[in-house]
């Protein structure tokens, strides 16, 4: 393998690459020994935080010392990993890349030159591939609305049916999968990074909104892809799918009027009751469906949990606080709460 040319101080590299890691010793060998091969036309350096017990961190410094190890500071979420490493990046472009993301030869190239191919831009996408080599759901993120939830709660997602686009030409889309997205520190800069109210999912969502509205473009760059190990939780995880509907809901608290977040409100609670009770009735001979229905278990019957989204003295983290059975978000004890727990 390449050996990996890390900037010295007098050389201003042209990317630099942000890593949020909890817990993910078990996977961050591959995601950053792929580093080198995936940028190799252009000046990189790598920067981790580790928001979990350590263990990551530790891995890091001894199979990797070109790697620059940023200071812990806690469980503080993937917004907040993030917004520290960028303090300390000196790079004109940022790109965030996730613990279970494994960069295929060549494809941070291909980002940059997609950067410079599209200078109007605020941010570029690559293509996150299952183990198959097909995309994943990862790239059919979408603004939510009103139609998506409803949808969904009819039982198909909209967006989920829609075709992938950046696949085989680069193509302009409204949002990139927060895994592996490269950002010009100028976009950066002017959203003033993830909003840290989001403690894990929609973050993503969230900045390509804010950026939107301040008049900035997106495009996913064919070609740059790689492989999305989703290594630190299943698609039916019960805190899983609670970070996922405490963080929709805190997107429609922040974005739209309060009678339209209540809407958005009923139809995810909705849709989480009507899978609960699908995989409770028909789920003795069909394991996936038994798994669906433990899955949204929490979400369906314990809205209160997360309609509030994180509000800091009613959402999802005050609430597994106090509440028996489950452990405090803020230690480093959730393996299965995101692909990439923060």
């Amino acid at each position: 393998m390449t050996a990996a040319r890390v900037p010295d101080d007098s050389t201003m590299p042209d990317v630099s690459i942000m890593i949020v890691a909890y817990n993910s010793a078990a996977l961050i060998a591959d995601c950053i020994a792929a580093i080198p091969q995936a940028c190799q036309r252009y000046r990189h350096e790598t920067l981790l935080i580790d928001n979990g017990d350590g263990s990551t961190e530790a891995l890091v410094a001894a199979q990797f010392p070109w790697v620059r190890i940023v200071p812990s500071q806690g469980n503080i979420g993937f917004a907040g990993g993030n917004n520290v490493i960028a303090r300390e990046a000196r790079a004109p472009r940022l790109l965030l890349l996730n613990p279970d993301m494994v960069a295929h030869p060549g494809s941070i190239d291909r980002l940059i030159d997609g950067a410079l191919a599209h200078p109007e831009a605020g941010a570029w996408g690559g293509l996150t591939l299952d183990k198959k080599g097909r995309p994943d759901t990862g790239n059919a993120i979408a603004i939510p609305s009103l139609i998506e939830f409803a949808s969904t709660a009819l039982g198909k997602s909209l967006v989920s049916s829609r075709p992938i686009l950046g696949i085989d030409t680069d193509a302009e889309v409204d949002v990139l999968s927060g895994g592996f997205v490269m950002f010009s520190r100028e976009a950066w800069d002017a959203a003033r990074g993830l909003d840290e109210r989001f403690f894990l999912y929609c973050e993503e969502v969230d900045l390509f909104c804010r950026l939107k509205q301040q008049g900035y473009r997106f495009w996913r760059i064919a070609g740059a892809s790689g492989y999305h190990a989703a290594g630190h939780g299943e698609g039916f995880s019960p805190m899983r799918l609670l970070y996922q509907s405490a963080g929709k809901m805190e997107f429609v608290r922040q974005h739209w009027s309060a009678p339209r977040a209540a809407i958005a409100g009923a139809l995810i609670w909705l849709a989480a009751i009507e899978r609960h009770v699908m995989g409770r009735l028909l789920g003795g001979s069909r394991p996936r469906l038994k798994q669906m229905s433990e899955g949204y278990r929490h979400v369906a019957l314990r809205p209160g949990m997360w309609l509030s989204g994180y509000h800091p003295q009613r959402g999802l983290l005050a609430r597994l606080a106090t509440t028996p059975g489950f452990a405090s978000p803020l230690q480093p004890s959730r393996p299965d709460a995101k692909d990439t727990a923060p």
